[in-house]
């Protein structure tokens, strides 16, 4: 009889006597195969990349005499951050018309969870997808842990992956027997009904840890002496793209071939000296003795019709140089990066930088929607706890989250246009869009501060008019709403 992975599993935990294979058995293969995939081996490629370790590490030299440079250069971290900084650098803000709903959400998304998402951009670009698991710390206070993507093993129940049926996540633990430092391998496997644990005796079998009260699954959590299950299973997910693939699938190739021809410039550069001495009639011992006269005395001694020419060593470092930099463009260019050297960029239009930027733009644009994908699978999360500690029922409120891009801008521009729209546009609208403006409700409230202290010193009519017209006023200066 032929099954899935998930009848499989679910065979497993209903019946283990009758069961194909044990739970136990199960999970193991499943890490073993998991880590055997060419999919796990490109993660850790990908780790490597970040961490400025290539392929040119493998570079070598049959002759131990000659130089084997091989020379580094941070390129994959150089566009992973460029990406993240451009959509995650600046603060992201949260809309909703439930104001309640909005301050709860605003203490759940703390700087700390904000670092963590800012994270998980990062390892989605870096490893092709990252992950977040909602979890009640022995605080009561709810946590999100981010896992590497080489840890999780995830069982989906669709082949365009957008549910789970659960998943396995595999991880090292240093512990202590005594004063014996042992590494041992520990696995979890979270379903719908809850957490079972494994450990590796090093024999490469994941056997079941039964918990001391001898009841198994454990629950997702417990707040207080209650325990509970989550109704879905407890992570969410980012993937850089649909296929499921790192940037450097992309440009491994372009990055190799950089470091290869540089480190290699660099030991012809070492290696060739300055000028080939040929030799005619020489009447010393040996080369030797030739190199130490030159060098003392600046003079040898030749006989009969013999001399010294010297041939030049022609490097063509110009044609290297050229070609490197047809590599880094091209290396931005397949990356939709953006090259920062680029002698035009700084002298570029408003519109000449727009376009620049277009395909970083449309780039992170993609991870962006993927990234409100996950605060909505974040969602029912958020409002389980939200209710469960008693801040009330959010389950029928919506949400959305704004990325405020890090595009660089010609404020003057931007500006003078908001000022051209003061008439047709709210002054939320306005301000949202302004340069200058972090916080918007912040901003209005400080507007509409300060026009009530105007009118109480001087009049309406006085501080419309101090504000330039009355057009203005149904602008970023003008009315409330």
């Amino acid at each position: 009889m032929e099954y899935t992975q998930t009848q499989l599993i679910s065979a497993a935990l209903a019946d283990p006597a009758r069961a194909p294979m044990s739970l136990e058995k199960i999970i193991s293969e499943e890490i073993r195969e998991f880590k055997a995939s060419p999919r796990y081996e490109e993660m850790l490629e990908a780790e490597q990349y970040y961490r400025n370790r290539s392929d040119v590490q493998n570079k070598s030299n049959d002759i131990k005499e000659r130089s084997n440079t091989r020379i580094e250069h941070p390129a994959y971290k150089r566009l992973v951050d460029q990406k993240v900084r451009y959509l995650l650098a600046r603060p992201w803000s949260v809309a909703t018309e439930d104001t309640s709903y909005a301050k709860a959400l605003e203490e759940l998304f703390d700087q700390t969870f904000r670092r963590k998402i800012r994270r998980m951009g990062k390892n989605a670009i870096k490893d092709s997808v990252s992950w977040l698991q909602p979890y009640i710390d022995a605080n009561g206070k709810l946590t999100f842990m981010v896992i590497p993507a080489t840890e999780v093993v995830p069982l989906w129940t669709d082949s365009e992956h957008t549910d789970l049926d659960g998943f396995i996540r595999f991880y090292d633990q240093v512990i202590y027997e005594g004063e014996k430092r042992k590494v041992v391998s520990r696995a979890e496997y979270w379903h719908l009904n809850g957490l079972r644990r494994f450990m590796d005796n090093g024999d490469g079998l994941y056997r079941e840890e039964i918990p001391e009260d001898g009841i198994y699954p454990e629950p997702h959590f417990a707040l207080g002496e209650t325990a509970y299950n989550w109704e879905s299973v407890p992570i969410v997910w980012v993937r850089y793209n649909d296929e499921e693939l790192p940037l450097l699938h992309y440009v491994k190739e372009l990055i190799d071939d950089y470091n290869w021809q540089t480190s290699v410039t660099a030991d012809v550069l070492r290696d060739v000296a300055n000028f080939i001495y040929v030799l005619k009639n020489y009447g010393g011992a040996d080369m030797e003795q030739f190199v130490t006269e030159l060098r003392k005395s600046l003079a040898i001694q030749v006989e009969g019709d013999g001399g010294v020419d010297k041939i030049q060593a022609d490097i063509n470092v110009d044609a290297v140089m050229a070609f490197l930099d047809k590599q880094r463009r091209d290396l931005y260019d397949f990356a939709s990066a953006v090259d920062t050297k680029d002698p035009q960029l700084g002298n570029a239009s408003g519109k000449a930088i727009g376009f620049r930027y277009m395909d970083l733009d449309d780039d992170c644009a993609d991870l962006g929607a993927e990234f409100s994908s996950m605060f909505r699978r974040l969602k029912p999360f958020l409002d389980t706890y939200l209710q469960a500690t008693g801040k009330g029922d959010y389950s029928g409120s919506d949400y959305d989250v704004i990325f405020n891009v890090d595009m660089p801008i010609d404020e003057t521009e931007i500006i003078a246009n908001i000022n051209a729209s003061a008439s047709l546009l709210s002054k939320r609208t306005l301000m949202e869009n302004h340069p200058w403006v972090r916080d918007v409700d912040n901003e209005l409230a400080t507007v509409k501060e300060e026009r009530e202290e105007a009118m109480k010193e001087f009049g309406e009519g006085a501080f419309d008019q101090a504000l330039g017209s009355g057009e203005a006023g149904d602008g970023v200066n003008g009315n409330d709403e």
